[in-house]
């Protein structure tokens, strides 16, 4: 166990990967992102989203990490031996109630889509909250728990979100959110209601953070866990309550969400062999790994992408027709319309609902708690 840094129940070990893999791979891009967007608000919130920002950001992070899962899943024989019967039979459960879903309105396919994503993604913070408090060994309860504080600082924003008559961002596609505004007539009222709701939020925060700053006086208090939280709670408040932007939301919250799911993947693939062989694996072969991972997952995205814009939405065309120019026409009838979204949703589907699986400390996850165990490289 490596020394603590200052007071001794200040915990500044306890990272997941290891203090510079977790700071320059989950905390700084986000961070780095809010001194970009905040040095010129107004532009960044006057703009859409531009084709080269979304390569990088909708292509290259959130497409990609859904199929990084793969590396996690179907692509290991021991993992998919693990969850065999999952892993066959999610695509097909989902396959069929996106064409239901897509049969009664394409509005309601997207709109469900939303919230299920909007859940995942709430899920993958608490989730990696949990991971500190198993790296950190906490378990002292709180006034304000660290479920309740996860979940209070992602589900306020969206909730505004749903209220907010002035409301600029979509999920997938737009009104794919239901819209729950009562005040149209009296945009003032509205004003002063959010005024108040965003001071009881943040006085919410506040008191967390008091409280876990006071419970290091006789408990072991992480700092990485702690960062964790804020990070996630400006993130999701500012994107969504105070810039109201499609553009800064989409941009933080994939990076967010997708750069540290991508490096736990690798991460957890790399501990796994080393497990396994009993020997810490040679930097030739994480190199090589590294490279195989990331040419796999943005090369499928591409290709995803690439099908996407060709059969359905032609959003970016001029970017994948440079590549290579189309062959097919665009889908028009019903049925084909059915069964092509179906199909190049499945992916993403099948990531939401295995990712609740695959991670959990249970029998069927046999390395992960010794994977996670160790301590940090830090």
């Amino acid at each position: 166990m490596k020394k603590e840094i200052g007071h001794s129940n200040f915990k500044f070990n306890g990272w997941i990967m290891s203090k510079p893999g977790d700071l320059l791979l989950w905390f700084i891009p986000v961070w780095v992102l809010w001194l970009v967007f905040f040095s010129n608000s107004n532009y960044f919130q006057s703009i859409d989203l531009p084709l080269w920002g979304w390569v990088i950001f909708i292509l290259g992070f959130d497409v990609s990490h859904v199929w990084s899962t793969i590396f996690r899943t179907y692509l290991d024989k021991d993992e998919f031996k693990s969850h065999k019967k999952l892993l066959i039979t999610a695509p097909i459960l989902v396959f069929s109630i996106s064409i239901i879903l897509l049969n009664v309105s394409v509005l309601m396919f997207w709109r469900v889509m939303a919230y299920v994503a909007v859940f995942h993604f709430i899920k993958q913070q608490y989730g990696f909250l949990m991971l500190y408090k198993f790296k950190a060994k906490e378990n002292y309860k709180q006034l304000i728990s660290d479920k309740f504080i996860i979940y209070f600082a992602t589900l306020y924003p969206i909730v505004f979100w749903h209220f907010n008559s002035q409301s600029s961002i979509n999920w997938f596609v737009e009104n794919d959110f239901i819209k729950l505004t009562l005040v149209y007539d009296n945009p003032g009222l509205q004003d002063t209601i959010f005024f108040y709701c965003n001071v009881v939020y943040w006085l919410i925060i506040s008191l967390y953070f008091m409280l876990e700053l006071k419970a290091y006086k006789t408990q072991h208090v992480s700092i990485p866990k702690l960062l964790w939280v804020i990070t996630t709670a400006v993130n999701w408040w500012f994107a969504i309550v105070y810039f109201n932007s499609d553009l800064i939301f989409s941009v933080t919250n994939v990076v967010a969400h997708g750069l540290p799911y991508i490096s736990l993947i690798y991460f957890y693939k790399l501990k796994k062999e080393s497990i396994v062989n009993q020997q810490k694996v040679k930097f030739k072969k994480r190199l090589q790994f590294f490279i195989i991972l990331i040419m796999t997952i943005i090369s499928i995205a591409l290709v995803e992408e690439y099908l996407w814009d060709m059969l359905v939405y032609r959003d970016n065309s001029d970017f994948f027709k440079s590549i290579l120019p189309y062959n097919f026409e665009q889908l028009t009838s019903h049925w084909s319309l059915i069964l092509g979204i179906s199909l190049l949703a499945l992916p993403q589907q099948t990531h939401y609902l295995i990712d609740g699986f695959i991670w959990k400390f249970n029998a069927k996850n046999k390395h992960i708690k010794q994977i996670f165990s160790n301590p940090d490289e830090s």
